[in-house]
């Protein structure tokens, strides 16, 4: 009887302890190698342990001392902004001072688990390559703190990783965390030049590495390594912006770490190569309208064909062709040249069905399937550049938005009853808030562009032409009302998008936050829209509307629905930091649009 107490004493002590209490004897070690390539993976046979992506872009200028800070503090920081004294950032050794930071290795190093003044507790500024004298100094600092940091340069010297392997043989039940400086050699390159590998070891678990911050199997971010860490010792992390990694289990975590690297490069590559295409095809046209006020047969296809590559390479993200370059892009042509073919063919009207195809592929990918919108060249999310992980990108959120416009102007033309047309009206504008809200398609920016477009639309669509106090207070009223609901559903969401974050910093930072911040993506939004291809697109798109001011003013209606699309595009432009694509599409299909009607019209020819 008296042990049948005994055990259930320790297991109510079990189950009921604090974790920090629990965490106390628990020894991290973090190792910080000058590269780290797959192939550096398998030579520490490494490759059956949890393995993830990580992508180190931090603040410009890219050095090595604001790459450190970053993993340090769990937000992107620069070393101008260390030991400001106008924010209040948790650097590691401040967090973990309980548990106590080590380092062994240079000067530099120690930035990666140091305090706010630069500090750890315990140093070696120097490091032997000798397995013997590693493990010595490993367990000596370890006897007096939980954290320890060994700085490791291979210098591509063989030797060094066997040294390496036997060491982490020797600690393999502790947690470790293997990180590099930069992006291996091997894997450099124009499009690459933040992704790099890491490992992870427990003990225990073995799989891809993941995280709440990026939804991605494969991914981390940045900012959830010290948050990790903070969680092993059961530190509070709730506010920060990372979230602790997640380890779903595979049979081959190398083989398909290495599978999602190239495919991401690949869709990367595809991605490059058709946002290059409607530029060019944009541009081109523009010389040829604005000097001829005419427009090639060749130019009006490819213009065409280009629109309806979007939708179907939707469709083809079901089908994994993006893991073949060549073949996905002779897909995605000649598919979407077949359906042009196919809409002429059968006389319908051709915006009139792109639109609708665009935008319930676009929608219903969204809801119920987000991998084939991520899977397509205009969904992709650049996980390469790290600004998003998951959610709709600023190119086919402007998609999603120019497609509902769209679709809703030249389907109203087919109904006379005026009740149907404001309840479609009103289900086709509250879908794009859905699509664009924190729960689904998680882009901020887009969402509340969304909610412009449906309050001009609303304007519209019950032609409440004057405008009043009353009415602009409602209206006020209405989009504050719209994004507090999404924003209590971020709140209440696993994993909280960069607006929610963005409040948490500015509540515990104040001002300095939100100048911060803002000067960031302002900055960001010059430099994508004066920089080329963008500034060039821009102002060839502007100059077209300019050239077409005597098609557009002769209807009511087209200067209605080209005054709201001019909004929608220039609030989606400020709003986000990457806008101006925001803008480029948009204006790509509303010009598309203006072509097909002015040569229905007669108001301009097509040479053939």
């Amino acid at each position: 009887m008296k042990r049948k107490i005994i055990r259930f004493l320790i297991v109510l002590f079990i189950f009921f302890i604090p974790n920090s209490i629990l965490a106390d004897n628990v020894d991290s070690i973090i190792i910080l190698v000058d590269e780290l390539s797959f192939d550096i993976i398998e030579d520490l046979s490494l490759e059956k342990h949890s393995i993830g992506l990580v992508n180190y872009k931090t603040r410009p200028p890219y050095y090595k001392e604001n790459l450190l800070l970053s993993i340090n503090t769990g937000r992107k920081l620069s070393l101008k902004e260390f030991k400001t004294k106008n924010a209040k950032i948790d650097y590691l050794g401040d967090v973990l001072k309980d548990e106590k930071v080590a380092y062994i290795g240079g000067k530099t190093g120690k930035l990666l688990v140091s305090n706010k003044k630069g500090e750890v507790d315990f140093h070696i500024g120097e490091i032997n390559y000798d397995i013997d004298w590693l493990v010595e100094k490993t367990d000596y600092l370890l006897k007096d703190s939980n954290v320890l940091l060994l700085s490791y340069d291979f210098d591509e010297e063989p030797k060094r990783i066997d040294i390496l392997k036997g060491y982490l043989e020797n600690y393999r039940e502790r947690n470790i965390i293997i990180l590099p400086e930069g992006v291996a050699e091997e894997n450099k390159s124009f499009l690459n030049r933040f992704i790099v590998p890491f490992v992870y070891i427990n003990g225990i678990d073995s799989g891809i590495l993941t995280s709440q911050s990026t939804n991605r199997l494969g991914f981390i971010a940045l900012e959830d390594i010290s948050v990790h860490l903070k969680s092993i010792y059961g530190l509070d992390h709730d506010k920060n912006v990372g979230k602790p990694f997640e380890i779903i289990e595979v049979d081959n975590p190398m083989g398909r770490i290495r599978e999602i690297y190239s495919t991401t490069i690949n869709l990367l590559i595809l991605t490059v190569i058709f946002h290059g295409l409607f530029y060019f095809t944009q541009f081109v046209f523009s010389i040829k309208f604005l000097k001829y006020k005419k427009v090639d047969q060749w130019i009006y296809m490819l213009y065409y064909t280009l629109a309806a590559s979007i939708p179907v390479s939707i469709i083809l993200g079901i089908f994994n062709f993006h893991k073949n370059i060549v073949l996905y892009f002779l897909l995605c042509i000649l598919i979407s040249y077949a359906l042009i073919r196919f809409i002429n063919k059968k006389k319908l009207h051709l915006i009139k069905t792109l639109s609708i195809i665009t935008y319930c592929l676009i929608v219903a990918g969204t809801l119920f399937y987000p991998n084939v919108i991520y899977n397509s060249f205009i969904g992709f999310n650049n996980l390469v550049y790290g600004a998003r992980y998951y959610g709709l990108n600023n190119g086919i959120m402007g998609v999603l938005l120019i497609s509902s416009i769209l679709l809703y102007f030249s389907s109203i033309k087919g109904i006379y009853n005026e009740g149907y047309k404001k309840i479609l009206g009103l289900i086709i504008f509250a879908l794009n808030m859905l699509t664009l809200s924190a729960r689904f398609g998680a882009n901020t920016g887009g969402f509340i562009t969304s909610v412009v477009l449906f309050g001009l639309m609303f304007a519209f669509i019950f032609s409440l032409n004057k405008i009043t106090i009353k009415k602009v207070i409602v209206f006020l009223f209405l989009i504050i009302g719209i994004f507090a609901i999404n924003m209590l559903l971020d709140h209440s969401s696993s994993s909280s998008s960069h607006a929610i974050e963005f409040i948490y910093r500015i509540k515990n930072n104040g001002l300095w936050e939100f100048m911060n911040i803002v000067s960031f993506k302002a900055k960001e939004l010059l430099r994508l829209t004066i920089a080329p291809p963008f500034s060039i697109v821009l102002v060839s798109q502007i100059l077209v509307l300019r050239k077409m001011k005597g098609f557009i003013t002769q209807d009511l209606g087209l200067r209605q629905k080209t005054l709201i699309v001019f909004i929608t595009a220039l609030v989606g432009m400020i709003l986000n930091d990457t806008g101006p694509i925001t803008f480029i599409y948009m204006m790509f299909f509303f010009i598309l649009d203006l072509i097909y009607n002015a040569n229905y019209n007669g108001w301009i020819n097509l040479n053939n």
